[in-house]
């Protein structure tokens, strides 16, 4: 136990994920400042340690071998604050349907589509998520960023950032988000709810129910490619892992965990459908999953040959 910290040695992640799987961390915590979440991080790497940092849990594959070095956990850094008529600030583990839910209180438009993201305003940041074309880009003013080196806390503004297609500046960079402020744009209520609406339906038709343990899309749309349409022809939708874990017979981007499935599962049954559309089609594939955590050697094999350019 590191107490200044509350640090919780042997901590399970598995609760921590929408796929339900994932084995101990070596050290986590849950701060409930950005001082403290600081802190945290500079204590291991004093100790040349790795350390992880997991928002909300989606788009997440947390190794069942467990993960080395310390582990902050942001869910408790979760306020949504509209601090000017046209702006709201939020920390890194904020909901992002909570930010939609405060916008839409607000009648500022452009985060209609957050009401659908499973994850963290600083997940969706980190990995520009998005839906139906739309993104946080439009709507963000500036960022607060962690140089994970020096330590120094930095405001960036948005010119300065570089968003793609489920990328960011972040998964480069090495700099942790801490929080963001959005200015956006007064709107009718009514619309943006109509809008938050369409969203919430769309994701009930046509993906599959929250009751299923999904890490949400597996793999990345390739150019001028659904990844689902690639996955369902060459047999996603029939194939199961293991008897424990397959691909949603709703969409067959979507993996879930239907009977304490592992790491392993996850990685052979993605391995062998990356496998089948790059036979097919001469298409790679890339995870838009991360994985996190210890490794076997078939894990890190099967894993790496996904990643490889």
């Amino acid at each position: 136990m590191l107490n200044r910290f509350d640090g919780i040695s042997d901590f399970d992640l598995k609760p921590f994920t929408t796929l339900k799987i994932g084995g101990l961390a070596q050290v986590a915590y849950s701060p409930t400042s950005v001082g403290d979440m600081i802190e945290c991080i500079k204590f291991h790497h004093k100790k040349n340690e790795p350390i992880n940092v997991i928002g909300a849990g989606s788009n997440l594959l947390v190794s069942s071998h467990g993960v080395e070095g310390g582990v902050v956990l942001t869910h408790k850094l979760r306020d949504v604050i509209q601090i000017e008529d046209d702006k709201i600030y939020a920390l890194c583990g904020a909901k992002a349907s909570a930010f939609s839910k405060v916008a839409y209180e607000a009648g500022l438009t452009g985060a209609e589509f957050m009401i659908g993201i499973p994850g963290s305003v600083g997940g969706a940041l980190y990995m520009n998520a998005g839906a139906h074309g739309e993104n946080l880009k439009p709507i963000l003013e500036s960022v607060k960023i962690l140089n994970m080196k020096s330590y120094v806390v930095t405001e960036v503004p948005v010119k300065y950032l570089k968003f793609n297609y489920r990328k960011s500046t972040f998964m480069n960079d090495g700099n942790m988000v801490l929080s963001a402020i959005f200015k956006m744009q007064k709107g009718d209520k009514d619309k943006i709810k109509e809008r938050m609406d369409f969203h919430v339906n769309y994701r009930a038709k046509n993906h599959p129910p929250l009751s299923e343990f999904s890490a949400g899309s597996t793999f990345r749309n390739p150019k001028g490619h659904y990844a689902a349409n690639l996955l369902e022809s060459v047999g996603a939708k029939d194939y199961i892992e293991n008897s424990v874990v397959k691909f949603s017979s709703k969409h067959a981007n979507f993996l879930y965990n239907f009977n304490d499935a592992t790491s392993t599962d996850v990685v052979r049954l993605m391995h062998n459908m990356w496998s089948k559309v790059k036979s097919e089609y001469g298409i790679k594939l890339h995870p838009e999953i991360r994985f996190v955590g210890i490794r076997t050697k078939e894990e890190d094999k099967l894993w790496k040959a996904m990643i490889r350019r």
